[in-house]
């Protein structure tokens, strides 16, 4: 369990703090009393579905199991209007992420989407990010709709080094934890006070593009995807024109870094810290951003274990205070967003014999900031998950701006030789989505 997470969700209450996953599904819709039989037969095995917190007075908190487990109070079904599509989608993500979890349950829901597209539906799975991170979440799901047995292979899960800080490591993360003292930068689309109602956008990209554009500039596609969001960030608040004379500002984003150790791969839970990047905002050249994010990155592998600054500057704080200090504005000051790239989902996964064709994360949005994103997928279908505070103004541009940065990226790196960058145009402003038909809690 993560204290810290639990101290801020008891903190903000009415502000669910939930990892998502949005799965795109081909084939009929199921009935909903068949997916629930199915979810029941899987907690069987998979006993973290089945756990809720306990916490009784003067005692820790712990996970303990809840001998009354009902999926039904879990799996609940959501017709779309028909033919919405993804903007009917996206209103249903953005009303269905503000439903908190019940104490006395385990904290997941499971909601079945279906009208919005003839070919099939779409699964929505909310965990609450006290219980687990994105990469457990993943995990979890690869247990749901997998296919366990024998037969079953996922991919290898990137594992944290086994060794001990040594004293030098320590010495460089004391020097490093300095550089928290410094004021990050922000962005016009961030000045508005927050309103504390998420919205959600994504983007669907094939993973052996990200790895092309990775190869041409010998790096790897995390780098790839933090400079690809840099260049949005930069065109999203007209950077050219607003902030000409600033061209060595930093945008600091917060990159939560697993810890898992070999041991721990198959464990759902927490085991994350984060690290500090300063996305080079103010830099026009495309080559020079991913080198400037590079350096970085590669100088958090190389130097102690990741992360130990940022659990030393954390642990510096008192212990009933941490959870004020994640929410209160000293956080926004430090980061001016979060981006995350856990490892995404391993296939092949289906739904009552519905293959499921793609994965998109929802991406938690931490107290006092206004945009979280997110890179997973689903083997070799990549998605970019937006969440971004309800006060943010034009988010809806964001999936068009990092198409356009990732073909910037693309021309850099010559993969299209001779051809100009994408010219992104802003779309005339659309009718808003009709709110949902009706939900079935």
């Amino acid at each position: 369990m993560d204290t810290l997470l639990l101290g801020y969700q008891r903190a903000f209450p009415t502000t669910p703090f939930a990892v998502g996953c949005l799965l795109d599904v081909h084939g009929s819709v199921p009935d909903l009393e068949a997916l629930r039989e199915l979810v029941t037969d899987r907690a069987r095995s998979c006993l973290p579905l089945t756990q809720r917190m306990l916490a009784a007075r003067r005692r820790r908190p712990c996970w303990v199991a809840d001998n009354t487990f009902d999926a039904a109070r879990h799996v609940h079904a959501c017709q779309l209007p028909t033919g919405s599509d993804t903007a009917g989608l996206r209103v249903a993500v953005q009303r269905l992420s503000t439903s908190a979890f019940p104490a006395d349950l385990p904290p997941w829901q499971l909601w079945l989407l279906h009208g919005h597209r003839p070919d099939g539906f779409s699964l929505l799975f909310r965990s609450s990010h006290v219980w687990m991170d994105g990469l457990g979440q993943n995990l979890l799901l690869e247990r749901l709709f997998g296919h366990p047995g024998p037969g079953a292979t996922h991919a290898p899960l990137r594992s944290a080094s086994a060794r001990r800080s040594d004293p030098r490591a320590l010495g460089h993360a004391t020097a490093h934890m300095l550089s928290w003292c410094t004021r990050t930068a922000t962005i016009g689309p961030f000045e508005q006070a927050l309103v504390g109602h998420p919205q959600h956008t994504w983007l669907k990209v094939d993973l052996a593009r990200l790895r092309a554009i990775g190869r041409a500039f010998q790096v790897p596609v995390n780098d790839i995807f933090l400079a690809a969001l840099t260049g949005t960030l930069r065109a999203w608040s007209n950077v050219n024109t607003e902030h000409v004379s600033r061209r060595r500002e930093l945008v600091h984003a917060a990159m939560p870094v697993s810890t898992r150790r070999t041991t721990e791969q198959i464990r759902v839970g927490n085991y994350l810290t984060s690290v500090r990047i300063a996305l080079p905002y103010g830099e026009v050249s495309v080559r020079r951003r991913v080198e400037a994010i590079h350096r970085q990155t590669s100088r958090h592998k190389r130097v102690g274990t990741p992360g130990v600054a940022e659990r030393l500057f954390l642990w510096t704080v008192p212990n009933p205070l941490r959870p004020t200090v994640m929410a209160a504005d000293m956080m926004s000051r430090v980061f001016a967003l979060t981006a995350s790239n856990p490892h995404g989902l391993s296939g092949p996964l289906d739904v009552l014999g519905r293959p499921v064709t793609a994965a998109v994360p929802i991406p938690p949005l931490p107290g006092g900031q206004r945009m979280a994103v997110m890179l997973g997928g689903l083997d070799g279908q990549a998605a970019i998950g937006f969440t971004l505070d309800g006060a943010v103004q034009g988010g809806s541009h964001l999936p068009a701006l990092f198409e356009a940065e990732l073909r910037a990226l693309e021309v850099e790196g010559c993969l299209h030789p001779g051809q100009p960058p994408f010219a992104w145009i802003p779309p005339p402003a659309a009718e808003p989505a009709a709110d949902l038909a009706g939900a079935d809690r």
